[in-house]
């Protein structure tokens, strides 16, 4: 009797506990530890003691709240900490951004000035100036340039040497006085042509596949350029007679003693000041140069003559095997189409007299077949059928008309025609149109050497 009575219990409880295994679970145990029956859809139904879709006890939802030691507590206000901490190093990139955005931007502008002094010793050297005219071209343009795209002066004063670098680093003041002043270079001249000056006279030389020529040009680095960097085996200051190309050089170094060139002071380190660890490269400052080389390339193409102030081109043309030749006397001559540019066809029109420049005509390989094209120009004097060589300043022309830039060439060009037109600067004689073109404009940074 006792065992059937007890059956129906045994069912009981054993149907009971399917509905919530975990309320039998060890009161020893800790009760942070999740049941994986723990699961319920209706949270409230569970906080009055009523039953929901699935059952707990009451005491389940305690179990949640559990927080042994505060740890919760403990841990308000640690995301403030972190927020301040990143606010911190953010004002410092910050600030490091701006100031190596103005050094950028100084660059820039000293880039601008340097190259457009480089151009205008490359128009003097095309026109056939000496060399004194075309060092003083260059340092007149440079300053001309300077009044507005040239940098503008912050100078910090006071303050004390805590580095060891008998320079001051802290507590300085920005000096009110010149602050904003336009920072005009005054290039020297360079009559000595010193490699490290500010305006070099000399050959550059673009044969990348001739081995004899690199071995030529293998030169040590510049004094007073960044660690790394070399001018590479292009640049060799010759006597100006032979010279080709003109390299010009501005520095906010804070250098002395540049034979042959100036520098002036670097730029300071501003925004960033209270976060740079380093005391000396907050007291040296940011070195910035510019480099810029022009060299004459032969013409490849000649504009209209708005005035009679500029040269235009003849309408006829002389083969190159003339010119080789110096066969200048009782030639026959060609007359090409216009617009006069590398690439022209030859007409079946007379040619005609004039001066200016004359296109030189040599027959090349143009998509597939030998045509004869314009492969170039010369300045001169046509009288008939004679050529007399010429220069810009014998003609007395005083500003050219032509470009060495190929994006003004609208013919199509073919790499043998190409070959053919830069040949000509092997052609001894000065009477060669040719323009000046960028062959090198670099920005530089960098602690020096």
């Amino acid at each position: 009797m006792m065992e059937e009575d007890l059956r129906p219990l045994r069912g009981r409880a054993s149907f009971r506990d399917t509905l919530s295994v975990g309320s039998l679970r060890d009161p020893r145990l800790p009760s942070s530890i999740p049941s994986g029956s723990a699961r319920w859809d209706d949270r409230e139904a569970v906080q009055d003691g009523s039953r929901g879709s699935r059952s707990a006890p009451p005491e389940r939802l305690a179990t949640r709240e559990y927080d042994p030691g505060g740890v919760k507590e403990a841990r308000r206000g640690a995301v403030l900490i972190l927020v301040v901490m990143l606010l911190f190093a953010l004002l410092a990139i910050a600030g490091l951004l701006i100031d190596i955005g103005m050094a950028r931007l100084t660059q820039a502008h000293m880039q601008s000035v340097s190259d457009a002094a480089a151009l205008e010793g490359g128009w003097q050297l095309a026109m056939g100036a000496d060399q004194t005219t075309t060092r003083n071209a260059v340092v007149d343009r440079a300053a001309e340039m300077s009044e507005s795209w040239g940098s503008h002066r912050i100078e910090l004063e006071d303050g004390y040497n805590l580095g060891g670098s008998a320079k001051p680093e802290s507590s300085q003041t920005i000096n009110r006085d010149t602050l904003g002043d336009p920072v005009r270079p005054m290039l020297d001249p360079n009559v000595d042509n010193n490699t490290a000056g500010d305006i070099v006279l000399g050959k550059y030389c673009d044969c990348l596949g001739n081995t004899e020529c690199w071995e030529e040009f293998q030169l040590p680095p510049l004094p007073g350029q960044p660690d790394g960097y070399g001018r590479g085996k292009m640049f060799e200051p010759t006597d100006f007679d032979v010279a080709n190309s003109v390299l010009v050089r501005l520095r906010r170094t804070g250098e002395d003693d540049l034979a042959g060139g100036t520098s002036a002071e670097r730029l300071t380190y501003l925004w960033s000041r209270g976060s740079l660890l380093d005391m000396g490269l907050k007291g040296d400052g940011i070195a910035v140069r510019s480099e810029s080389i022009a060299k004459l390339a032969p013409v490849v193409a000649v504009g209209t003559a708005v005035s009679s102030s500029l040269p235009t081109a003849i309408n006829a043309a002389i083969e190159l095997v003339d010119v080789r030749a110096e066969r200048f006397t009782d030639v026959t001559l060609l007359r090409p189409e216009d617009p006069f540019q590398i690439g022209s066809l030859m007409t079946g029109g007379d040619p005609e007299d004039g001066v200016g420049y004359l296109p030189i005509a040599s027959s090349v390989m143009l998509e597939g077949s030998s045509e004869i094209r314009v492969v170039g120009f010369m300045l001169a004097s046509v009288q008939d059928d004679d050529v007399t060589p010429m220069t810009l300043s014998d003609m007395g022309y005083e500003r050219a008309n032509a470009t060495a830039n190929l994006g003004w060439v609208t013919y199509p060009l073919s790499h043998d025609l190409l070959l053919v037109h830069q040949s000509l600067s092997d052609v001894e004689g000065d009477f060669i149109a040719c323009a000046p073109a960028l062959v090198r404009s670099q920005q530089i940074h960098g602690g020096t050497r």
